[in-house]
């Protein structure tokens, strides 16, 4: 049952369906329409012909009637007309018939179309003949003086089988033509079908292996069509998650392994400082070792609090001098550069570029930059914070002269718990989440954020921030 519910049974079945109401519409149109024609052009044609019969018995039927005359004449016109001809009087009575025996020769026509031909008008209508066994058109003419009075009727009948057998023909004709289009149209679709549901069943197979944890999953995108497209972005989610899960894994052995080092550690120095008596210095050094320690921890915590809380609250914004916020840090981070040895330097506008932003935020932003570039470049080496316009934004770089970084990490260096130096970055503290934090906040303020490094040569950590409008400006 379930193949009958499946998109390719659907989808073939739906193509069928299309295709015979299509086929079934145009067939009835078409029959009616030529049915129509046949019969309209066969009705025309009996009464022109019964217009010119019309002509030549008009002076016939006055006074003493010639019934073989009139019959013969009958004749004629039912060659040419292919139809029976009847020749009736003003009373009606049969005075002339094209069939000379078994005819109704002195005999009354009574029906309506004599009668409506007695009175005039010209009158058609379509029957069943028990003579000829077969559906017939009969047409009426009045034959008229030319002081328009009727004077008798040329009643013509002709058999319709040759219109029916015609009809029949075409009818025929049209249920192959259905049947050529229904298998054309059905193979057509299977494999359209077939070329649709394909990828799907292949991205199925994949979804079902990817939740029994088989993460390392790949399709392979054969086309450029929505199917194509769906199939590749499986592709990048699948390659993403399992980069998250393979990184949540390292996260949490390296956040075990970083609480545990601390936490042996001032279990050792506390032990020590229970159980051995040591001079005030010794002591002193202990005690800043435990600090440190509790340092690294709070850090940890610290980053990690941080990220929650930001993808938990909203950005409340407000008008901020970007230039001005940028140079008050500069200033703030002189000394600590200044102390290790750096260069600390600014290309910084004196103009305001004013943007809609939490201050807060943004200067933790510039000051996980200004972190990252102090504990990666050595003494001797430079930083410098960079400001300016690009079409409606605001750039910010933070370029150092610092060790780089490796193609092939960059762009994973935003990512949470990523980290280029593994070893250097647990010995200067770091927590693998200072980048993380700030594209976190960049994106929340609708902005993005990049980086260009080349091993050897240092890297530049952008942002930019779209400006503030002028009504922002004056809401503010």
């Amino acid at each position: 049952m379930t193949r009958f519910y499946s998109i390719r049974f659907r989808l073939t079945a739906t193509f069928l369906a299309i295709i015979l109401a299509v086929m079934i519409i145009i067939s009835i149109f078409l029959l009616n329409t030529l049915e129509r024609y046949y019969m309209n052009n066969l009705e025309d044609t009996l009464a022109r012909s019964g217009f010119l019969a019309a002509d030549f018995v008009v002076g016939q039927l006055r006074g003493q009637v010639d019934a073989v005359r009139l019959s013969s004449l009958a004749e004629d016109v039912s060659r040419q007309a292919q139809a029976r001809v009847l020749f009736a009087n003003q009373q009606g009575i049969v005075v002339g018939d094209s069939i000379r025996v078994g005819g109704l020769l002195n005999q009354a026509l009574d029906n309506e179309q004599v009668d409506n031909a007695l009175d005039g008008n010209v009158s058609s209508t379509t029957g069943y003949s028990e003579r000829i066994q077969h559906q017939v058109i009969q047409v009426a003419v009045p034959v008229m003086e030319e002081n328009e009075s009727v004077t008798g009727v040329v009643f013509l009948s002709a058999s319709l089988e040759e219109v029916y057998r015609t009809l029949d023909d075409i009818r025929r004709f049209l249920f192959l033509a259905t049947l050529l289009a229904m298998a054309v149209v059905g193979g057509g679709s299977v494999a359209l079908a077939r070329r649709f549901t394909g990828p799907l069943e292949s991205l199925t197979a994949a979804a079902r292996r990817m939740a029994e944890g088989k993460l390392d999953q790949h399709i392979e995108v054969s086309s450029a069509d929505e199917i194509g497209r769906l199939a590749e972005q499986f592709n990048i989610m699948a390659k993403r998650l399992n980069y998250y899960t393979s990184n949540l894994k390292k996260f949490a052995a390296d956040v075990a392994h970083e609480v545990r080092t601390p936490l042996t550690t001032m279990s050792l120095l506390t032990k020590a400082l229970k159980e051995h008596e040591m001079e005030p210095e010794q002591q002193k050094e202990f005690i800043d070792d435990l600090d440190g320690e509790l340092d690294r921890l709070t850090a940890l915590v610290n980053d990690l609090l941080e990220l929650s809380k930001l993808e938990k609250s909203e950005v409340e914004l407000e008008i901020v001098a970007l230039n001005r916020l940028l140079a008050d840090m500069v200033g703030e981070y002189q000394y600590r550069f200044a102390h290790s040895g750096l260069g600390l330097y600014d290309q910084i506008p004196e103009e305001d570029y004013l943007i809609l932003g939490a201050p807060l935020q943004l200067r933790q932003v510039i000051s996980n930059l200004l972190d990252n570039a102090l504990n990666y470049t050595e003494a001797g080496g430079s930083v410098t914070v960079s400001l300016y316009l690009d079409e409606n934004e605001a750039v910010t770089e933070i370029r150092d002269t610092g060790c780089g970084i490796p193609e092939e990490d960059q762009s994973y260096i935003f990512e949470r718990f990523f980290r280029v130096d593994r070893a250097r970055s647990r010995e200067g503290g770091g927590t693998g989440l200072g980048l993380a934090i700030v594209s976190e906040i960049i994106t929340r303020h609708g902005g993005r954020v990049w980086v260009e490094s080349e091993v050897g040569s240092g890297s530049s950590f952008y942002f930019a921030l779209p400006l503030a409008d002028s009504q922002d400006v004056i809401k503010n």
